[in-house]
């Protein structure tokens, strides 16, 4: 494939190395039975409401319009349809730790994150992610896999959050490469993939659904054990 050679890949996280979804099923499902006296929906009718508020709130976060704590506090309140008035940010805290707690024990890779990383090994590899930036590194440490990565770009720290260019940029800076020499992979193909190509890099979507392909100026994928041949025959 033509182009310039690829001496940078970067990964999102969620969805992409790390199988987020899965431990979010099970850190909610959790917190559902710890309140059934108080959650009387089904759990398939509780999952839509809580990856709803997940969605939405997370977004009023990287769109600056509350803390990463305050996203957490306001999907709690939501899915127990209550105002800060009615409990407050002590009583979210404590559960949402509930739920926090078994989704990080559910943490793991998707089955081809490994072999991947390891066909890869001869050039850098790093991370941009939009989230906080010690959980991030807590969960790349969890599954076993931040000693991988030379860089872990978050949004937090930068204060901007993909698609944003300005932290594609300052993840290439980050590795002394030019956009042209990167090349960046996620799951999301807006955020991720069209969102690294309008700041310069090659953009990756892995589409692990098969819901593609994806628009011609973006690289489409789905399983990442394709992405080794992608990146060495440019």
């Amino acid at each position: 494939m033509p182009g310039s050679t690829i001496h940078v890949v970067f990964f999102d996280i969620d969805g992409t190395l790390v199988d987020h979804a899965g431990a979010s099923r099970a850190g909610a499902l959790g917190l559902f039975d710890r309140h059934r006296d108080r959650l009387t929906d089904s759990d398939e009718r509780l999952l839509q409401r809580w990856d709803d508020l997940t969605e939405v709130h997370f977004d009023r976060y990287l769109r600056g319009e509350t803390s990463y704590a305050g996203q957490r506090r306001e999907r709690v309140r939501g899915l127990f349809h209550v105002t800060p008035n009615e409990m407050p940010d002590a009583e979210a805290d404590e559960i949402y730790a509930v739920y926090r707690e078994i989704y990080e024990q559910s943490w793991g890779v998707f089955p081809d994150v490994i072999d991947t990383l390891d066909a890869l090994a001869g050039l850098r590899l790093g991370v941009i992610t939009n989230g906080g930036s010690v959980h991030q590194r807590q969960k790349l440490a969890g599954v076993g896999a931040l000693d991988r990565f030379a860089a872990v770009v978050a949004s937090e720290d930068l204060g901007v959050a993909k698609p944003d260019s300005k932290i594609f940029t300052a993840a290439c800076e980050a590795m002394g490469a030019p956009p042209s020499a990167c090349l960046h992979v996620g799951d999301r193909l807006e955020v991720d993939a069209i969102g690294a190509r309008h700041a310069g890099l090659t953009g990756v979507w892995i589409d692990r659904r098969n819901e593609g392909p994806g628009p011609a100026n973006v690289e489409w994928i789905t399983s990442l054990t394709e992405l080794p041949a992608l990146v060495f025959e440019r």
